[in-house]
């Protein structure tokens, strides 16, 4: 699927759905990552919450392409259930405010995080600062 440009994007843009499935070698990847030495997740097939919404963002990368300058300037997750490895989970990312200040663009994204049978897991939204168009 091609990456959507960032100039391109308006207020009410949605993303296509990314649909995925975390495994236990994604769960023992992250928390290797992470350096989490706990048993709860590792010993369980329980999906660490930060680690579902890595799996949003990475969802969201892949579909958006940012140009040299792009900055993360911050994320705010809610957690609203417990995911398992069992659990098929569909990503869902769209547009909320697009503001130009200057030379830069301020570009705020909603996320939302759903297993198969609709249950929402995860709410949030993420923010990045970029940089005027060439």
């Amino acid at each position: 699927m091609p990456r959507v440009e960032y100039h391109q994007l308006e207020v009410g843009y949605e993303f296509p759905p990314s649909r995925y499935q975390v495994t236990p070698q994604t769960v023992a990847a992250y928390l290797e990552a992470v350096d989490e030495p706990g048993a709860l997740y590792r010993d369980s097939d329980l999906v660490p919450p930060l680690a579902v919404g890595v799996l949003a963002m990475a969802a969201l990368s892949d579909s958006l392409s940012f140009p040299q300058g792009a900055i993360h300037v911050s994320q705010e997750f809610e957690f609203l259930a417990t995911v398992s490895t069992k659990d098929t989970l569909t990503s869902h990312a769209r547009v909320s405010r697009k503001q130009d200040r200057g030379k830069l663009r301020l570009l705020t994204i909603d996320l939302s995080v759903l297993t198969e049978e609709g249950r929402e897991v995860l709410t949030g939204k993420t923010s990045f600062i970029l940089p005027e168009p060439r």
